[in-house]
């Protein structure tokens, strides 16, 4: 069996990051077993639930190979200072278990995340994303825009999904390859720095999984995928919009936090309209 040459076509990394039993793995799990079985690419690594490959054609981007791969938040590899250069990884997909329950650990992976990105001097805003908010069907579900206003205030692309039953895996997936493989495109250089991991094609006798298909032979990308006209315009909108605070100062006797337990502030705030600026 010959190793397919990294040169004949693109390469494309997605990272699937978030907190642990979140449901990153069951979306890697769903798009192994809807990729036909000619369009998978075998890695060193074979475990479908951490790291998957395969090839798709994305519109006029061509046919490009790509690299999924699952971490849990805090098991990133931190970048070696004067070792590693550049980030193994083109796009994330930030996968939120909606749970009540689960929202401490949510913001705690996003918080991980942000210092990840920082050890690579990178931000949420340079680097293709997509949120998904999934396990939707859980009792203690959140809303959709609550999750919105706490982990997406930058405006990002986001989706519900409950990636156990597949529900949600194609449309993240096809978000977060349109964003991605069109930033590579538009920039050369991004492009010619993703990482060169050796893969080899599936053997032709392995038999298709029982799944219907993703679809992934792309037309034209989504609308609104372009990173350059969307999601970074959005967010640049928002910031430049965005007024100087408004600090308004509260005296809190001491002996009212003296004591166990959490202590519950509520802030009544009254508008007042004849108020000189």
């Amino acid at each position: 069996m010959s190793t397919s040459q990294l040169t004949a076509t693109r390469t494309c990394r997605v990272l699937y990051y978030g907190p642990a039993s979140a449901g990153k793995r069951a979306n890697l799990r769903v798009i192994h077993r809807s990729i036909p079985p000619e369009q998978r690419l075998l890695l060193a690594t074979d475990d479908p639930e951490r790291q998957i490959a395969f090839r798709v054609r994305h519109g006029l981007q061509g046919e490009w190979q790509v690299l999924v791969q699952a971490v849990d938040a805090g098991r990133e590899r931190l970048r070696a200072a004067g070792r590693d250069m550049h980030p193994p990884f083109d796009g994330i997909v930030f996968v939120v278990d909606s749970g009540a329950a689960m929202l401490d650990q949510s913001l705690a992976a996003l918080e991980a995340l942000k210092t990840y990105l920082e050890s690579w001097d990178l931000d949420l805003m340079r680097v293709p994303m997509v949120l998904q908010y999934n396990r939707r069907d859980r009792d203690d579900t959140l809303p959709v825009d609550r999750l919105e206003s706490l982990l997406n205030p930058w405006g990002l692309l986001s989706f519900p999904a409950n990636a156990a039953n597949g529900d949600g895996a194609r449309e993240t997936l096809k978000a977060i390859l349109g964003l991605t493989v069109n930033h590579l495109a538009a920039n050369p250089a991004a492009a010619a720095l993703a990482a060169a991991t050796p893969v080899q094609p599936p053997e032709p006798a392995v038999a298709p999984e029982p799944a219907g298909p993703l679809g992934l032979d792309y037309g034209p990308p989504l609308p609104g995928t372009e990173i350059g006209e969307t999601t970074r315009a959005l967010s640049e909108a928002i910031y430049h919009e965005l007024r100087p605070s408004v600090v308004v100062p509260v005296r809190i006797p001491r002996r009212l936090l003296e004591g166990r337990g959490p202590v519950r502030l509520l802030l009544e705030v009254v508008i007042d309209d004849d108020s000189p600026l």
